[in-house]
């Protein structure tokens, strides 16, 4: 089977254009809301191609053959021409083209929230963007006492929430979602599709942590009370402290228990090149049948990087066990 690739500049299909002089096309896929990056690397050492116009929009694709899948649009916001030999870069980041203002989603705010949940909280920061709201039911009952947006983006903001309480911001499907990242769980608790991966180039596995601690304590402050409390989670010896004061009982749980859920599984970071599969994406779930039996069964993305240049087609991924 052959790599092929699709671009749609501005809907205009430049593949034809772009193929005859392609270096490299690689497209990184990350947990974020603007993470996501394609770069095009282009061999110009005849200035045959014009200086693309920085936020132009790229609609890549990538595949085998006639199994093409979508990966995306992407907003050009960088371009370097280097010499010699001429190679022209274009980089462009995520575009989430089913908001209805990305701008505004991105310009400072300022708002003071009061005692309001999460899903609260996220639910009117979707509204104002044509998006719904999904929050995991991890994050379902917390609720924030207090907290300022000064002269922050809600971009910002969600992401610095969510951070704060163990989870992720992801985009998709008309959604703003907060989830618990490394689950392998949509938001509301369906299953995330299971991808086998039968052919691995070469991998890189490594294990820490495995129940090196038997308890996790987090303190916080209680401003009530005017004193800082402490809350954990497990009873056995070596204890884990996180060096932080959380603000709340409820974010130094969420931090408390995740962590315990890291250690009770050990924290495993796997890496592996194999041949292209633009299926593969942060957050997704793969089933691994090959390679040291420690590396068997099924693990969650955490990156996913594309690259397709002369010498093939080639997925490079880092994943993790799936915390429960």
């Amino acid at each position: 089977m052959r790599p092929k690739f699709s671009i749609i500049a501005d809907q205009t299909d430049i593949t034809a254009l772009v193929q005859a002089r392609l270096l490299a096309l690689t497209i990184n896929d990350e947990i974020g809301i603007v993470s996501d990056t394609a770069t095009i690397e282009l061999d110009d050492r005849d200035s045959a191609f014009e200086i693309p116009a920085c936020g132009a929009t790229l609609t890549i694709s990538m595949g085998l053959d006639s199994d093409i899948y979508p990966l995306g649009q992407f907003v050009v916001d960088e371009v370097e021409l280097k010499a010699p030999p001429q190679k022209l870069t274009i980089t462009a980041r995520a575009a989430n083209s089913i908001m209805n203002d990305m701008g505004a989603f991105q310009s400072p705010q300022t708002k003071s929230w009061e005692k309001q949940t999460l899903p609260d909280m996220l639910q009117e920061i979707a509204g104002k963007y044509g998006l719904q709201s999904a929050v995991a039911d991890t994050f379902a009952g917390i609720v924030v006492d207090h907290i300022d947006q000064t002269c922050e983006s809600d971009c910002a903001f969600v992401q610095r929430i969510a951070n704060e309480y163990g989870g992720a911001i992801k985009i998709a499907g008309g959604k703003l979602m907060l989830i618990d990242p490394y689950t392998g769980q949509f938001p509301d608790g369906t299953p995330v599709p299971t991808i086998t991966v039968k052919e691995i180039s070469n991998y890189t596995l490594r294990i820490t942590e495995r129940n090196k601690y038997g308890k996790v304590i987090a303190k916080y402050y209680d401003f009530d009370a005017a004193e800082e409390k402490e809350v954990s989670v497990g009873n056995e010896s070596p204890v884990f402290t996180f060096r932080e004061t959380f603000s709340t009982q409820a974010q130094a749980e969420s931090k408390a228990n995740a962590k315990m859920a890291d250690i009770a599984v050990g924290t495993y970071e796997l890496s592996i090149d194999m041949p292209g599969n633009a299926m593969l994406g942060a957050e997704c779930l793969i089933e691994i049948r090959t390679g040291h039996e420690q590396i068997h069964g099924v693990w969650v993305v955490k990156t996913a990087q594309h690259t397709m240049s002369s010498s093939g087609f080639k997925t490079s991924i880092t994943a993790t066990r799936p915390r429960r």
